[in-house]
């Protein structure tokens, strides 16, 4: 596989440099790097970018947000904003951006590996043309690395274990976050997902057979019970069914 092209958008030199060395040393390219968002804009249009890792905060007339929806307009790539900080209100301007990860200062390099390589993924499932965009739903989660992208197009189901929810999508990624599984819904609220368990919730999109007792999505089987969505699933799919024939 070739290697990922990474632009970083820093003017702390101690970060950038930093941020660097952890993204060489995984074989990641580093394609350039500024400390303004004007001359990474003129960069970043010139150059085979596949990621920017972006500081909210810059040296300059123009901040991060202002480079994210140039980027967002014109440019093919993926996005994770880097930034100390998370409040409600800079959070909500990030979000209109459609970013495709987020870091929280300060960070280890766990984080910021795993971060850039969900966000590629991420970003790799995004819709192309052949997909209507308007039936795609996006929410974002926090995870134990930040905030995560989920798609309603590539999710194929959650399990709940005691305080956490295991998001899995259909690349074979997994999302893990720390809630119950009704409040992750709740923050999803996608119109094809529904919990069929007490433990489990799926998209209703991905189902291959239903049986009385399970869900089947591709390889993997899910419990299902009558107290859930089981009865609705199954008209769903029933009809689904009949209208192929």
């Amino acid at each position: 596989m070739s290697k990922k092209n990474v632009y970083i958008v820093e003017d702390m030199a101690v970060t950038r440099a930093a941020i660097a060395s952890v993204l060489k040393d995984k074989e990641y390219c580093i394609c350039g790097s500024a400390v303004t968002a004007e001359k990474a804009w003129i960069e970043i249009q010139e150059l085979p970018v596949d990621i920017v890792i972006l500081d909210l905060n810059l040296k300059g007339n123009k901040n991060g947000l202002w480079l994210a929806k140039k980027i967002r307009k014109s440019v093919d790539c993926a996005i994770v904003f880097l930034t100390a900080y998370g409040s409600d209100g800079i959070l909500s301007q990030i979000y209109k951006t459609n970013p495709n990860g987020y870091i929280m200062k300060p960070f280890n390099n766990p984080t910021l590996l795993s971060t850039v390589k969900l966000a590629l993924q991420n970003y790799k499932r995004n819709p192309t043309k052949s997909t209507d965009p308007s039936a795609i739903q996006y929410k974002y989660i926090r995870s134990q690395t930040g905030l995560i992208k989920i798609s309603s197009d590539t999710i194929l189901y959650l399990k709940s274990d005691g305080n956490y929810v295991r998001i899995f999508n259909q690349d074979n990624s997994c999302i893990t976050t720390r809630n119950k599984l009704t409040t992750v819904l709740e923050q999803l609220s996608f119109d094809n997902v529904y919990r069929v368990h007490r433990r489990y919730a799926i998209n209703a999109h991905k189902i291959t057979s239903i049986t009385a007792r399970s869900v089947t999505l591709g390889p993997t089987a899910i419990p299902l019970s009558k107290s859930y969505q089981g009865a609705v699933l199954k008209e769903k799919f029933l009809k689904q069914s009949n209208a192929i024939k």
